[in-house]
C-alpha cells in the first residue's frame, strides 16, 4: 500500500501552489490576431498579355480557390475596361456567387493628378452605372470606389471636389494601408511561364512574396507606431496569374504572422480608415504614408514656429548670442542695408544695431505662411514614397515694440534646414 501523505506534507503542497498562483506569468500572452481585409484591384483580369477566355477563367479559378480554401470574404474593385464582353461579366458574376464584394475602380484608370475634374468624374460615373446595373440585378449595393493609382488629388479642390461627388453618390473611398507593387510581378512571371523557363518564374514567385513581406511589415509598424496600438489592415491585390498561382502561399503566411481574415465592415470600424485625412499629393501613397505626411508636415510647422519664438524670447531676455543660435554657420542675412554671410557676421551686425537692451525693445513674430519642401522618393521596392520634409520656408512680420517711442516693424523670410533633432536657419531676409 502506498504511504500515507502527512497533514503537514499536505499543507505544504497546499502552501507552494498558492504561492506559485501568485507570481505573475513570465510569459505574455500572445496578442489577438490582426484583423485584414483583403481587396482585389482591376477585376475580372488585371494586366495585359491575358486576353484569352480560357485563361482569363482559369485565373479566376486560381483566385477564388485560394480566397475559397482560406475563407476570405474579399472586397473586388473593377476597372470598366477589362470587361471585354459576356465572357468576362460571367467572372463578376462567380466573384458575386462566392460571397464577394465588388466596388469599382473607375472605367479606363485615369491619372486624377493629370485628369480634369470633369473628365475624371465622367470616366468614374460610366464605370459606376455599369456596375451598379451589375449589381441591381443580385439585389446587391454598390459601396465602395477606389483611386486608380490611389491618387486622390493634386490640389485642394480637386480633393474636396471628389469626396463631395463619394458622398452625393453613396460611395466612400477604400483605403489601401498595405501598399505594395504585387502587379509588378505578373508579367515577368508570365512570361517565363509561357517561355518554359520554370526556374525563372520560380526566381521571379520568390521575389513576389520576398516583396510582399517587406511591405506588409513595413506598413503595419508604421500603422502601429502612429496610433499607438495594433492596427486592423486592409491589403491591396491584383486579379492577375500570379496571384492565381501564389496566394495559397501568401494566405498561409499571413495566418501563421498573426493575422486573422475579416469583413470590410469589421476592419473600416476603425475611424482612420473609414475616414482617412484629405492630404493633398501628386502621387498615389498608401494610408499610413499619407498620415505619416500629414504629422510630419504638421509637426515640422509647429517647430518652425517654435523656432522664432525661441528667438524672440532670448531677445527679450537681452541675449543676442542665443537669439542667433539658430542660425547656421554658413548662414546669410539680407536686408536693405546689405547681406552678412555666417553666424558670426550676423551677431556682429546684430550688436551694433541694437547695442542695448533699450535699443532692443520687445520682439514677437506673427507667422503668416509656411511652405515645405518635401518631395517624393523611391523606396528600394520602387514605390513612390512621401519624402521626410527637409526644409521649409517661413514669411513672418516681426514687430519691436517700446516704453518710450513707436513700435517698428516689418516682414521676413526665413529659410530652415534640419540640424538634428530641430531646425537652423540658413537665409534671412528681413525689411
Amino acid at each position: 500500500m502506498p504511504e500515507e501523505v502527512s497533514l503537514q506534507t499536505l499543507t505544504s503542497l497546499l502552501v507552494t501552489l498558492l504561492l506559485l498562483a501568485a507570481v505573475p506569468r513570465l510569459v505574455a500572452e500572445e496578442p489577438p490576431p490582426r484583423p485584414l481585409l483583403v481587396t482585389v484591384d482591376d477585376l475580372p483580369v488585371a494586366g495585359g498579355g491575358h486576353d484569352d477566355p480560357e485563361e482569363r477563367r482559369r485565373i479566376t479559378d486560381g483566385l477564388l480557390g485560394h480566397l475559397e480554401r482560406h475563407r476570405i470574404e474579399a472586397v473586388g474593385l473593377v476597372t470598366w475596361r477589362n470587361v471585354r464582353g459576356a465572357s468576362d461579366r460571367a467572372l463578376l458574376e462567380r466573384w458575386l456567387a462566392a460571397g464577394h464584394e465588388l466596388g469599382y475602380h473607375s472605367y479606363s484608370h485615369p491619372n486624377y493628378s493629370t485628369t480634369s475634374l470633369v473628365g475624371f468624374r465622367e470616366d468614374m460615373e460610366r464605370a459606376r452605372v455599369e456596375l451598379e446595373t451589375l449589381l441591381e440585378s443580385h439585389d446587391r449595393r454598390l459601396r465602395f470606389f477606389r483611386f486608380p493609382f490611389l491618387r486622390e488629388g493634386d490640389t485642394p479642390e480637386k480633393v474636396a471636389a471628389m469626396r463631395a461627388c463619394l458622398q452625393e453618390t453613396g460611395q466612400r473611398n477604400l483605403p489601401v494601408p498595405l501598399d505594395n507593387r504585387d502587379w509588378s510581378y505578373d508579367r515577368p512571371w508570365s512570361e517565363a511561364r509561357q517561355a518554359g523557363d520554370v526556374a525563372g518564374a520560380a526566381e521571379v514567385a520568390e521575389d513576389y512574396h520576398a516583396a510582399l513581406r517587406i511591405s506588409i511589415r513595413h506598413h503595419e509598424r508604421r500603422g502601429d507606431h502612429l496610433l499607438g496600438r495594433t492596427t486592423p489592415q486592409i491589403l491591396l491585390l491584383h486579379a492577375n496569374a500570379i496571384g492565381a498561382a501564389e496566394w495559397g502561399r501568401l494566405f498561409e503566411w499571413l495566418e501563421q504572422t498573426g493575422h486573422r481574415f475579416a469583413s470590410a465592415d469589421e476592419v473600416l470600424a476603425e475611424p482612420l480608415l473609414a475616414d482617412p485625412p484629405p492630404i493633398v499629393a501628386s502621387r498615389g501613397y498608401g494610408t499610413w504614408d499619407r498620415l505619416w505626411q500629414q504629422q510630419g508636415e504638421e509637426r515640422a510647422r509647429e517647430e518652425a514656429a517654435a523656432a522664432l519664438a525661441v528667438q524672440a524670447a532670448a531677445w527679450n531676455a537681452g541675449d543676442l548670442e542665443a537669439f542667433c543660435a539658430v542660425y547656421a554657420e554658413d548662414a546669410s542675412y539680407v536686408s536693405s542695408t546689405g547681406i552678412a554671410r555666417g553666424r558670426e557676421a550676423i551677431l556682429a551686425r546684430y550688436r551694433q544695431r541694437y547695442p542695448d537692451r533699450a535699443a532692443m525693445g520687445t520682439l514677437s513674430f506673427e507667422v503668416v505662411e509656411t511652405r515645405l519642401a518635401a518631395g517624393v522618393e523611391v523606396s528600394m521596392l520602387g514605390d513612390a514614397v512621401p519624402g521626410r520634409v527637409h526644409g521649409l520656408s517661413v514669411v513672418a512680420r516681426w514687430r519691436l515694440t517700446y516704453a518710450d517711442r513707436n513700435p517698428a516693424e516689418g516682414w521676413t523670410l526665413v529659410v530652415l534646414r534640419r540640424r538634428g533633432d530641430g531646425w537652423e536657419m540658413v537665409q534671412d531676409a528681413s525689411l
